[in-house]
């Protein structure tokens, strides 16, 4: 059985990552989300999220982030191991829900051709 968990190794906190990925990765959007990807040889697989103002406030953004962390912390395994993701949630994300954000995700993914 796969490990599910999503450690913070896994998860994409430095700026340079994020400019790297959005400067070197390509770029598929949906209705709510955005997903910037890149394949790094030899790298792990990893994930970062990006929820701005415009979704709402403080609480709003942080829930939209804990639906996103939850999502990709269950359908990682599906990915390529060398996979960098960038989430940005886009206006409306919050009035969305849990289940539309997951669909919108795994479209996008399907979309970027990254699963296995």
């Amino acid at each position: 059985m796969p490990d599910f968990s999503l450690p913070r190794a896994r998860v994409l906190r430095h700026r340079n990552d994020f400019d790297a990925v959005r400067r070197d990765g390509r770029r598929v959007a949906s209705r709510h989300l955005a997903l910037n990807f890149l394949r790094v040889a030899g790298g792990e697989r990893r994930a970062g999220f990006i929820v701005p103002k415009v979704c709402g406030d403080a609480v709003r953004r942080n829930q939209i982030k804990r639906r996103l962390r939850e999502i990709y912390r269950h359908c990682q395994h599906g990915l390529a191991a060398d996979l960098w993701s960038v989430w940005i949630a886009r206006k409306g994300a919050a009035d969305a829900g849990f289940a539309r954000l997951r669909e919108e995700v795994l479209a996008l993914y399907e979309k970027a051709k990254v699963c296995l």
